[in-house]
């Protein structure tokens, strides 16, 4: 279907949101980004006319049928998404797809095109597709109108391409691909059902809210070297949690409490207060979620209290949980000699972290603080898993995150956690 209406920011924090799990369609999040305003100038505030985007998908599950969701949260008039194709992509080459691998996607029951009003977002009809887990999925949209500025996710660590003039959606070769992008425009999501080729079943997914440290930033680019990702891949060697989609819901400079704005970067996107329900509550599937936010309102101006955040992830917890939604929520890490770093932050960073260590209002914590930080100064991140700007981590230390998520229970309902010492290793 298409013209879904996206949740505002202003009212996203008010608005209730559907019930958890997955819907009755048997429809659970493979691969997820969030959507976000486009920025000051480039590509993203001039738009597209007449150009097809060819992006990449990483998928956390697979499943023997897929759909798509295109965001058009952001725009300021009607979207055409002319003709839109899925296929498998060439390993170490983004811009080529598999030959013989591409399917057309269709919208409103067999439409090649379909239109998006803004502050909406369409999802595909189900595409007939043998989605492997852990695959790349190479996603073509021919933009035939002027879009206007796009909706789209900035920090991708991911190539995606944009042609010449003309419908590509069918190339198998990437030549008329001739610009190099590492954003998604429009491409929010990646849904499957279905056992996948080796009979694993979707079992329900995992959305990560967050900042650049959830978006990978600091990781090898086309690499997914994301914790999240990592977490995916976690998951799927574990047969009890193979069939456990991740979905990563992180922005790059996100905050738990203030919007980017015009003049302070609006690719920053929407607070997560108020997007959780579009990029959490709505996913396809959604059965944990891992809250791992607020170290920009920590540290960027106008800087907030850790008592401010803390009622912000409070309150978050609180709307998932109502929902039957399991929320875990994350320490923040090191990130002393950063450009942003100051005393202050650093004691509001260690106020947040001790109070959450023992809040009663999210089912589990994990201690990513803990996972990564050097023993001999605990104000820094361990060199061995630093990226080189002393906050965000590389791929180790990246994997070091994902490894302290527990993986008990993800699929299961909200509830107190059994023990009073709910740290994690």
């Amino acid at each position: 279907m298409a013209g879904v209406p996206a949740a505002s920011p202003a009212a996203a924090a008010d608005r209730p949101g559907p019930a958890a799990g997955a819907d009755a369609s048997g429809w659970v999040g493979s691969w997820g980004t969030a959507p976000a305003p486009a920025a000051p100038d480039g590509i993203s505030r001039d738009g597209l006319d007449d150009r097809t985007v060819r992006m990449v998908a990483h998928t956390s599950i697979g499943g023997r049928e897929l759909r798509l969701r295109l965001s058009h949260a952001y725009g300021t008039g009607p979207l055409t998404l002319g003709r839109t194709t899925v296929a498998l992509t060439v390993p170490g080459s983004p811009a080529a797809v598999v030959p013989g691998s591409t399917r057309q996607v269709t919208f409103d029951g067999g439409a090649a095109e379909t239109t998006v009003p803004a502050g909406s977002e369409a999802v595909s009809d189900p595409v007939a597709f043998d989605v492997p887990a852990g695959a790349d999925l190479t996603v073509s949209v021919h933009l035939p109108e002027p879009t206007g500025p796009t909706t789209w996710h900035w920090l991708a660590q991911q190539r995606g391409h944009v042609s010449g003039p003309g419908d590509h959606t069918g190339d198998e070769a990437g030549a008329a691909f001739t610009r190099t992008e590492t954003s998604w425009f429009f491409l929010t999501g990646v849904d499957v059902r279905g056992a996948d080729a080796h009979g694993t079943v979707p079992q329900g997914s995992v959305v990560a809210i967050g900042d650049s440290q959830t978006d990978g930033v600091g990781s090898t680019p086309d690499g997914n070297g994301r914790w999240p990702d990592a977490l995916a891949r976690r998951l799927a060697a574990d047969p009890a949690t193979a069939g456990v989609g991740v979905l990563n819901k992180g922005i790059g400079g996100n905050r738990v409490l203030r919007d980017g704005t015009e003049t302070d970067r609006p690719q920053r996107g929407t607070r997560a207060l108020g997007r959780l329900d579009r990029d959490a509550i709505a996913q396809a599937g959604v059965r944990t979620v891992v809250l791992y936010e607020g170290v920009n309102d920590l540290q960027l101006a106008p800087h907030a209290s850790a008592d401010d955040v803390l009622a912000g992830l409070r309150t978050m917890a609180q709307r998932l949980r109502e929902r039957g939604i399991r929320v875990l929520v994350g320490t923040l890490t090191p990130f002393k000699d950063s450009p942003f770093w100051t005393a202050d932050a650093e004691r509001a960073r260690v106020e947040l972290n001790t109070a959450l260590r023992t809040a009663p209002e999210f089912d589990a914590v994990v201690d990513f603080d803990a996972a990564v930080r050097d023993p001999a100064d605990p104000q820094r991140v361990r060199a061995a898993y630093d990226s080189g700007d002393h906050i965000h981590l590389n791929d180790a230390g990246y994997r070091a995150l994902a490894d302290a998520v527990p993986t008990a229970g993800l699929t299961g309902a909200a509830g107190r956690a059994p023990t009073t010492d709910r740290r994690l290793p």
